[in-house]
């Protein structure tokens, strides 16, 4: 049991970077990277769309975090926002990924993804 979850965890580091190329390879799709430097007890906030008929979702979830989540409330005045806390006492580098849907007429799914990358460099 044990060979088999370590064969599929080696699948699985192995197969993501294939998918996020194959992704990053469409012709509507772009991709932006934001290098974010924060304090371990901070938390990061990341503003996306806030049309009824566009959305965000998380494609990649950081490896080190409390709290990494879409948020789109009152709060962020219906805006959904992106947030980002690591672990506490966690110090060195994570990564996420979110991918951006827009230009939906509401009758039809979103024509335009974007990803947009994170690495975060979390020190004391």
């Amino acid at each position: 049991m044990t060979s088999a979850r370590f064969h599929t965890s080696v699948a699985c580091v192995f197969l993501l970077p294939v998918l996020v190329l194959l992704q990053s390879c469409t012709e509507s799709a772009s991709v932006e990277t934001v290098s974010v430097s924060l304090k371990s007890a901070e938390t990061f906030q990341y503003p996306t769309v806030s049309g009824d008929e566009e959305g965000a979702r998380i494609s990649i979830q950081p490896r080190h975090s409390s709290t990494s989540e879409i948020r789109r409330n009152a709060a962020t005045n219906w805006i959904a926002t992106f947030v980002y806390q690591p672990t506490a006492g966690f110090v060195g580098a994570d990564d996420a990924a979110l991918e951006v849907m827009t230009g939906s007429d509401g009758a039809s799914p979103p024509m335009n993804v974007k990803t947009i990358v994170f690495h975060f460099d979390v020190h004391n």
